[in-house]
């Protein structure tokens, strides 16, 4: 059987491409989207030119659910237009086949998981974090954790299986793992109280989530522990998400060296998070290489 080849030979080509159209239309969509969800909601459409009303609106959990549900849909059609018209391959070449991925699953959500109670015991114990009180908002938190299924599967997706997987067809898979990783901290460089430290963990995030992907060419590890890095990070212990606030379970206080506690931007901004991604990353090329 001829093997089918892509319509535009080059990977990075593709690849680049690809993030141009699907940022385009996760813009436009969530847009659209935005103006539905005020009509929807009895919003005044004359306060659009209000940003701090509509900062406030967008603050609220299930606004910003539906909103980044829209873009993940988004994301989703530019994925099956380029793979399946420009790549010419089926959606599961990206690395979304599940079976016999299982285990790879469970690891991917205990080390994001992992990574995260590790740093916040660490803080705690040297005094650097307090505990407030303890409240259990169910129906926010079960809001966040799918708000946070949805971007990591929105990320992963678009990130991993789709630039990362082309970027490999042109060039070295290292090289491709680090472009592809400074691709996917630009997209975070205006989130709030953003800074070098907290921008470099995002490099690194992006190296150790892409790591099993160029071993195994599966989606699922890297899924499952940016859903449990996220999820646990917020809505369970309590620390910002790259900057941005959510109701958690652990209401806490942070004091001291913010190099050291990651300050406002979260423990994604500390360089005990540096440290855990590198080691991390260590360990996870030596496994699956």
């Amino acid at each position: 059987m001829t093997e089918v080849l892509p319509r535009i030979k080059s990977g990075w080509l593709r690849a680049t491409l690809f993030f141009i159209a699907s940022f385009i239309a996760s813009q436009i969509f969530a847009g659209i989207g935005l103006v539905l969800i005020m009509l929807a909601s009895g919003f005044d459409l004359a306060a659009l030119t209000n940003q701090e009303q509509i900062m406030e609106e967008l603050n609220q959990i299930n606004f910003f659910l539906a909103l980044k549900i829209i873009e993940f849909l988004a994301v989703m059609l530019c994925v099956w237009l380029f793979v399946r018209f420009v790549d010419r391959k089926p959606l599961e070449s990206i690395g979304l086949n599940l079976k016999g991925y299982e285990n790879d699953l469970k690891m991917g959500l205990a080390l994001g998981a992992g990574l995260i109670a590790i740093g916040f015991f660490i803080l705690f114990i040297l005094g650097y974090v307090s505990i407030d009180h303890f409240s259990f908002p169910i129906g926010s938190i079960i809001l966040y954790f799918i708000l946070f299924v949805v971007v990591s599967l929105h990320e992963e997706i678009m990130m991993r299986g789709y630039v990362l997987n082309n970027l490999m067809q042109s060039m070295n898979r290292y090289v491709a793992l680090s472009i592809s990783s400074i691709v996917f901290m630009s997209i975070h460089l205006l989130n709030p109280n953003i800074n070098f430290l907290s921008a470099f963990n995002l490099f690194l995030a992006g190296i150790v989530l892409g790591i099993y992907y160029i071993h195994k060419s599966n989606l699922w590890l890297p899924i499952g522990m940016h859903l449990t890095w996220n999820f646990f990070q917020g809505p369970v212990f309590g620390f910002e998400v790259s900057g941005i606030e959510s109701e958690s379970i652990i209401k806490q206080s942070v004091t001291g060296n913010e190099i050291l506690t990651g300050g406002s931007f979260g423990f994604e901004g500390s360089i005990l998070a540096t440290v855990g991604i590198i080691i991390m990353i260590l360990y996870l090329d030596k496994k699956y290489k």
